[in-house]
């Protein structure tokens, strides 16, 4: 979907359509226009996904210095391992005990189908107390939980080409409070690591109009909407720092997709990326120290590090540069000691990787039975735990499964589509889950 601003930025179209990126089956080069109604691949939110663009020179890191954790240096992959897995070992084990299951922390909310009408969902992790959270006539989309795990953010939109909402709504099924103005756009809404505050991509509305998409901050209240950035090109896929004090997020404003660096407040602005390639889906690690993003600087959709300050940036994993090959959704665990991200290659089933940080040792997470693609990682609030989703044919559940890659479990089994994890934390000060 090439925007006509733009057209180096398309690769980045479906991300900026997306909730979450496409469900594993999904293939990267699929285009929707702008006003098209969210779906499957298609969501409006804080995904990574990405579409093709023509082919460029490779191009070298951004710096001479670095202190980003990387796996060891070992040779590439054969050319035959795009469809093999030479190195990592696939995870394997039993279902999670059910004695060990009520001890998980929090709660998952997920995308449900099974009314007829996209709503939000939450489960726990034993499996039990599913509850259906919005009650709408439109499409709801399930965004993060407030840091106190009180609520969540969610996306309303209503019909096919009607406006989209920002909602806060809260877990004990209350009804949600808009935040923001209704809007033609609402993209990638995160909330600030105090929860006062939410900052997300949108074109502003009728209040104070973007020409494409623009920075917005809004209190959790309500309160003190405003925009805190403004580039014609576009600005994109807001993400906090651990203490709140810097956002980084995707600009096109020097004609290609680079990370950027702002204050909350949108001051300071500062380039962290220089590349003549495409760069998307940035994440702090919870010291702050170091980002996760996705590029495709080599040719190909990889998975990056680089210190948050700037500097030379590296490969996370060591698969070989070819395009057909797809790293994506990086997400730290909570500890920072585990990256997950998605992985599809041709031909085979998508399946979910983890990489330690500590030595590079990568496992991966496949469908049970191997077959079918697992996507969509999410981390559980200590870092014990991910949910993914599971996509056989036109069937979509959430599974968890430990930290290690063992113990995958089956989480809901409703008719439909079940998708886009998110875990909730405890709330804080009610002592449950």
């Amino acid at each position: 979907m090439p925007h006509h601003f733009l057209p180096r930025f398309s690769r980045l179209a479906p991300a900026l359509l997306a909730l979450l990126a496409a469900a594993p089956s999904c293939s990267k080069k699929e285009k929707e226009p702008d006003n098209a109604l969210p779906s499957h691949s298609a969501m409006p939110g804080t995904g990574t996904s990405a579409g093709a663009i023509e082919v460029k020179p490779p191009v070298p890191t951004t710096g001479n210095n670095s202190d980003v954790p990387t796996t060891k240096d070992k040779p590439l992959p054969p050319e035959s391992a795009e469809r093999t897995e030479a190195g990592p070992k696939n995870a394997t084990g039993d279902e999670i005990p059910p004695e060990e299951r009520p001890k998980i922390a929090g709660k998952v909310a997920f995308i449900s189908e099974r009314d007829g009408n996209r709503e939000i969902y939450v489960i726990g992790a034993d499996g039990k107390g599913e509850e259906r959270l919005t009650k709408s006539p439109h499409a709801d989309y399930n965004g993060p939980a407030s840091p106190d795990g009180s609520a969540l953010l969610a996306i309303r939109v209503e019909g096919e080409e009607g406006p989209q909402q920002l909602l806060l709504q809260p877990l004990d099924g209350s009804p949600p409070k808009p935040l923001g103005p209704l809007a033609g756009r609402v993209r990638f809404p995160t909330f600030s690591p105090d929860g006062r505050f939410v900052v997300y991509e949108s074109n502003g509305g009728k209040v104070d109009p973007a020409h494409f998409s623009d920075l917005y901050r809004v209190n959790s209240d309500g309160s003190g909407f405003r925009r805190i950035t403004k580039n014609d090109e576009g600005n994109f896929e807001p993400a906090f720092s651990p203490k709140g004090d810097a956002i980084v997020f995707i600009s096109s404003r020097d004609r290609v997709a680079e990370l950027y660096r702002i204050r909350p407040d949108g001051s300071d602005p500062v380039r962290l990326t220089n590349t003549p390639r495409d760069e998307w889906g940035a994440r702090y690690s919870p010291d702050g120290k170091v980002l996760v993003f996705v590029s495709d600087r080599e040719g190909a959709d990889r998975i990056w590090l680089m210190p948050s300050s700037g500097g030379e940036a590296r490969r996370l994993t060591q698969m070989r540069p070819a395009p057909r090959i797809v790293e994506e959704k990086p997400t730290w665990s909570p500890t920072g000691k585990r990256i997950a991200y998605a992985l599809r290659v041709p031909e085979e089933s998508a399946r979910v990787g983890l990489v330690a940080m500590e030595d590079g040792k990568e496992t991966f997470v496949r469908a049970p039975g191997g077959t079918g693609h697992v996507g969509e990682p999410a981390w559980s609030p200590d870092g014990q735990y991910l949910a993914v989703t599971v996509t056989r044919g036109s069937e979509q559940q959430i599974w968890i499964v430990r930290a290690d890659g063992s113990g995958m479990t089956k989480l809901t089994s409703s008719p439909g589509g079940n998708w886009n994890p998110i875990w909730i934390p405890p709330r804080k000060g009610k002592g449950g889950k």
